[in-house]
């Protein structure tokens, strides 16, 4: 205690290494906890479709009438995607499909990669997908929506030489859609 008396210097390189400790550990919790609450969000989504893929694993009519439209939906196209994703050739199970359950897929993918803007599904995607979307997506909606869809799918087509990529339309139907 003397020589911290006479060099006080060390006091003070003390007091910064506890206040520099207690910051790093008050961080290393707050850090901790996010990651805990992300893992938890992803274990609860995870047993959430895992349920869903279950409840509709066999499809019946009477399952078909009294399932809420969204939930019906979602749990066919998790069985479609499992059903695709477990197969040795992906592109031969994907052929397999009718057409409807190929346009379910396809949607399915519509609201996981374009759910926060539509061209974010057309970026990620490409034929035969983003077609059996168009063709879902118009089967569904019309009016404004499915204009705005096809708009951006012939914005996204390489094959359409009529359509051009222009940014900010795409920015404006992103909004619009």
């Amino acid at each position: 205690m003397a020589y911290m008396l006479e060099h006080p210097y060390w006091l003070v390189i003390l007091a910064v290494l506890i206040i520099i400790t207690i910051f790093v550990c008050i961080k290393a919790g707050a850090a901790s906890s996010k990651r805990y609450k992300a893992n938890e969000a992803i274990i609860k989504k995870l047993k959430e479709e895992n349920l869903l893929r279950n409840e509709f694993a066999v499809l019946t009519q009477s399952l078909i009438e009294r399932a809420e439209p969204a939930r019906l939906f979602s749990g066919v196209a998790l069985n479609l995607q499992k059903k695709i994703s477990d197969a040795t050739d992906m592109n031969g199970e994907f052929e397999k499909l009718t057409d409807e359950q190929k346009e379910i897929y396809a949607l399915s993918f519509v609201v996981e990669d374009g759910g926060e803007k539509l061209s974010d599904f057309f970026k990620a995607n490409g034929q035969p997908l983003t077609g059996f979307a168009l063709k879902g997506f118009t089967r569904l909606f019309n009016g404004r929506a499915a204009e705005i869809f096809a708009e951006e799918y012939n914005a996204y087509d390489s094959e359409n030489e009529t359509a051009s990529l222009i940014p900010s339309e795409i920015e404006k139907n992103d909004a619009e859609f």
